[in-house]
């Protein structure tokens, strides 16, 4: 699991950002409506990560709060639907108001989100409801939603999960990352290698 990510921003596109930290440059799927809340191209950022695997490839998106992060994870645990609808429902609406919609089933809220329509509304609603009354109560008690907050900690990411961002970065499909680096691990422990010595070993495996 790659917790967060930190380095300098080299890039700011119209829907991911470009990090790079440890010599390999990461582009991640960012809110758009966040981008003010970062530094200037060559600053250093720090951005809660979310990594997904799916069949047609990988999907890295980013925070700039654990908070943020909580939340998307909320969404996608509501049946059908997919992490861009969820990333879309954040981008139009802020944590605060995303909460409020919920707690007030505000269908009409919800729906201005492209991609979101009465009866997912209804389904969000309905499956959120009791999670974001947990969530929202915790928040206050520690004194509220801080929407770009930082925290120290960050989590040094692995050398399998550098490997495998990196492999798709070079536009190797997933079947493809996964064929070789099972074909790795078989001959060591992958644990107990650097990022380079994981990258070397499977692009000779292509």
């Amino acid at each position: 699991m790659i917790y967060s990510i930190k380095g300098i921003l080299l890039e700011k596109q119209k829907e991911f950002i470009v990090v790079e930290a440890g010599q390999i440059a990461y582009e991640i799927i960012f809110l758009t409506s966040a981008y003010g809340r970062l530094p200037e191209i060559g600053g250093e950022v720090a951005i809660y990560t979310q990594f997904l695997v799916r069949e047609d490839g990988y999907l890295l998106f980013g925070f700039l709060s654990t908070e943020d992060k909580k939340i998307f994870n909320t969404l996608l645990a509501v049946p059908s639907l997919g992490p861009k609808t969820a990333y879309n429902i954040m981008n139009v609406l802020p944590v605060e108001k995303l909460i409020e919609a919920i707690l007030k089933e505000d269908e009409k809220c919800l729906t201005q989100v492209s991609g979101v329509g009465g009866k997912t509304a209804k389904r969000i609603i309905l499956e959120l409801k009791d999670k974001i009354s947990k969530m929202s109560q915790s928040a206050k008690d520690k004194g509220g939603f801080t929407a770009g907050a930082q925290s120290s900690g960050f989590a040094c990411l692995d050398s399998l999960s550098e490997a495998r961002l990196a492999l798709g970065a070079l536009g190797f499909a997933y079947a493809e990352i996964e064929r070789m680096l099972a074909a790795i691990s078989k001959e060591l422990d992958i644990s107990s290698v650097t990022t380079e010595e994981i990258l070397k070993m499977a692009l000779k495996k292509r």
